[in-house]
């Protein structure tokens, strides 16, 4: 076997603690050899998360759930009788991800790349990718740039930022503001985001699905997550007075923002996160008893309805018994199913990656909700976005993330709990 590819019967191989060593030693064997690519026998994919900096774990979550995909679709034969192996590469920060990707295209043949949790990061890689006429999947990264670049080879499965804080703002209208004893108009809302691609794509979008439902953000306060004192971000809410926050953080910046607000005292009507940083166990963990009441609009998670993904207790078990441990976030789940629906594709595509032969069949097959492991169903729309992926509201509730909105897939109700210790 050729040492440079991750080959999944090696289930200690990208362990969560040794992958970043790992990973980066695979990475810096590329340069020096070539590598066949796609072969009559093997299906090779080129998959590129943060394995190692500040974005890592929710990286090594991201990649468990492509590994798993994978191993599973291999016990099963493979993909039109091809082994399906992977050429995985760490890409912590921007550069990275821009020479990973030449990497993996100019030295490995690669000519289907996934990915990559991180907008900064997935829009990087899937430049190289698109501007060298091959094809690229995003599993993970909400940008809206990604895919309104209009690059005709590169996808997304998972939802993009617009529907994110559309959910966010008609749980806001539908459930907060009564809670509050507020109208919808009426609420003072803030948006507090860090100040990258990734912030400013999700914060556009929640102006814009403010406006629709009639509300509006009455302050708008940036950070950069690489920031390692937020005082001042957190004195400015509490000048503010919000009657709610959404929050757009990484997870070390997530932790770092609860545990000032916590410490200054300050006092909001409801805090909904966005995004992974207020998904991992991690912030709940970090948080402890101030965490309870946080809201978390993000992909689907391990504790939501079981009639809404009756895949979804399999995946779970297999999954504690491989890692032995529960998922820390929904993010093995959402590259599992995005994962299972390119190698589905590819079985259309009789196990060829040809950029071509990958779009026609890309286009053509359709997937229905709930039949996953986590409710998302596969369908194309315009600019290469799936239609029929979601996000949903969470909450922290005895140090567990929950699912609270909709209805149709939650498990308890929203609690009306003033956040961090408040």
């Amino acid at each position: 076997m050729n040492p440079l590819h991750a080959s999944f019967d090696r289930r200690s191989l990208f362990r969560f603690g040794g992958a970043a060593a790992v990973a980066v030693a695979a990475g810096s064997s590329l340069a020096a050899c070539s590598a066949p690519g796609t072969t009559e026998e093997v299906l090779r994919l080129g998959v590129m998360m943060p394995m190692s900096g500040t974005n890592a774990l929710l990286g090594q979550a991201s990649w468990e759930g492509v590994e798993m995909a994978v191993a599973d679709r291999n016990e099963r034969g493979g993909v039109a009788g091809k082994r399906v192996e992977v050429v995985l590469a760490d890409v912590p920060d921007v550069n990275a991800a821009t020479s990973e990707a030449r990497r993996l295209v100019f030295n490995n043949n690669i000519k289907l790349g996934l990915g990559t949790y991180s907008s900064s990061l997935s829009t990087a890689a899937s430049e190289v990718f698109a501007r060298t006429g091959n094809s690229f999947v995003e599993l993970g990264a909400v940008a809206a740039g990604i895919t309104d670049r209009g690059y005709p080879r590169v996808y997304r499965i998972n939802p993009a930022s617009t529907k994110q804080t559309e959910q966010a703002l008609k749980f806001t209208a539908e459930v907060l503001a009564p809670q509050l004893g507020k109208k919808p108009a009426d609420l003072k809302l803030m948006m507090v985001h860090e100040d990258s691609n990734y912030g400013q794509s999700v914060t556009a979008s929640a102006d814009t699905n403010a406006d629709a439902l009639g509300m509006s953000f009455a302050d708008h306060e940036a950070y950069s997550a690489k920031q390692t004192d937020l005082s001042s971000t957190v004195a400015r809410i509490k000048q503010a007075v919000p009657d709610v926050i959404l929050a757009v953080s990484y997870a070390s910046d997530a932790v770092l923002l609860g545990r000032q607000m916590r410490d200054a005292g300050v006092k909001v009507g409801a805090f909904i996160g966005i995004g992974g940083g207020y998904t991992l166990q991690e912030f709940g963990d970090a948080l402890g008893s101030a965490a309870e009441g946080v809201y978390d609009c993000d992909f689907p998670q391990p504790r939501l309805s079981p009639d809404a993904a009756p895949e979804l207790a399999g995946f779970l078990e297999r999954y504690e018994k491989k890692y032995n441990k529960f998922p820390s976030s929904g993010y093995p789940q959402g590259n599992y199913a995005g994962t299972s629906y390119v190698l589905d594709i590819l079985e259309l595509t009789g196990g060829s990656d040809d950029p071509d032969v990958f779009h026609e069949a890309a286009l053509k097959y359709e997937a229905p909700n709930s039949q996953s492991v986590n409710t998302w169903g596969y369908k194309m729309g315009p600019n290469n976005q799936n239609e029929r992926s979601e996000d949903y509201i969470m909450q922290w509730q005895d140090n567990e993330l929950v699912t609270v909105f909709p209805t149709e897939v939650a498990v308890s109700e929203p609690k009306h709990t003033s956040p961090f210790g408040q």
